[in-house]
């Protein structure tokens, strides 16, 4: 019975801790061209016309040419490498020439949706943990579970 018993605490902790460091991502509905895009200085979702989401730290302009940043280990770079897009490692970052894309949609990342996303989740998965724990409490009332 202790050996279910600390299992379950563990099983527990790491729901807990998963949920807590659920992370959301959104991004905002409109179309913003790749100038706006630099201007904004967010990381961006460009899709392509075949379908393609690709994820970008950032947007730069050099010299009328424009570059996305991502992770070396993304699976946008992950993404772009198997397409054949030339790129450049910049230490932990890599760095896409975008002109040979073909882009259907720019969208800026929406922060405070985001942020608000993550907390909401995160809310209510501790609350069904919490509400989990209590019946399985009630349920079994010789069983202290935590």
């Amino acid at each position: 019975m202790k050996h279910l018993k600390i299992e379950s605490n563990l099983l527990v902790c790491l729901l807990i801790v998963s949920v807590l460091f659920q992370s959301c991502s959104i991004y905002h509905s409109d179309n913003i061209s790749l100038e706006q895009a630099v201007d904004t200085n967010r990381k961006v979702r460009i899709t392509t016309d075949a379908g393609d989401k690709l994820k970008f730290r950032w947007i730069e302009n050099e010299g009328g040419r424009y570059y996305g940043h991502t992770k070396v280990s993304s699976g946008t770079s992950k993404k772009l490498q198997s397409l054949g897009v030339i790129g450049k490692e910049q230490g932990k970052l890599y760095s896409f020439g975008l002109e040979t894309l073909n882009i259907d949609k720019i969208q800026a990342k929406n922060y405070s949706g985001s942020t608000l996303a993550t907390i909401g989740v995160s809310v209510v998965g501790l609350l069904a943990i919490i509400f989990a724990i209590g019946g399985v409490s009630m349920n079994n009332s010789d069983y202290d579970f935590l």
